[in-house]
């Protein structure tokens, strides 16, 4: 890929519902192991985490909330147990496969249907001298 149009990363928003599986989404251990096996299947390492928090008010809004810090960014959910939705938040230096990403909600949540779908790419930010800006980005491990 020509540098002048690299990026920095891939951001994914999913917004999800009718999850079969939907008694796990107000359970943080099974959104824990969730965001544990989505790292790792995307080949991400962990820098903290995940952290994860339940609202458990019996509000509409019940659910849980959690967050893994990567080497390579973030990955995060949000999830509301009553409307059987979840929000995922996927933001990464790493490329990855959102396949694989559909695979790893498929095996913890069971079937689900996509209401809204969004890969942007980031940081389109380099300097005005750009090959001395990738060799320093790169060079860094």
């Amino acid at each position: 890929m020509e540098r002048s149009k690299m990026i920095y990363g891939k951001h994914l928003m999913l917004r999800i519902a009718k999850i079969k599986k939907h008694e796990s989404l107000n359970d943080e251990e099974a959104i824990f192991a969730f965001l544990k096996s989505l790292v790792a299947r995307l080949g991400m390492r962990v820098l903290a985490g995940p952290v994860v928090g339940n609202d458990d008010s019996g509000a509409l809004k019940e659910g849980c909330s959690g967050i893994i810090l990567l080497y390579e960014s973030h990955a995060a959910i949000h999830t509301y147990t009553k409307q059987k939705e979840a929000f995922i938040d996927i933001f990464s230096c790493k490329d990855f496969e959102t396949t694989t990403v559909f695979k790893v909600i498929t095996a913890t949540f069971g079937d689900f249907t996509i209401l809204e779908e969004q890969v942007l790419s980031r940081g389109h930010h380099w300097n005005e001298n750009l090959d001395a800006e990738y060799e320093a980005w790169t060079s860094k491990k």
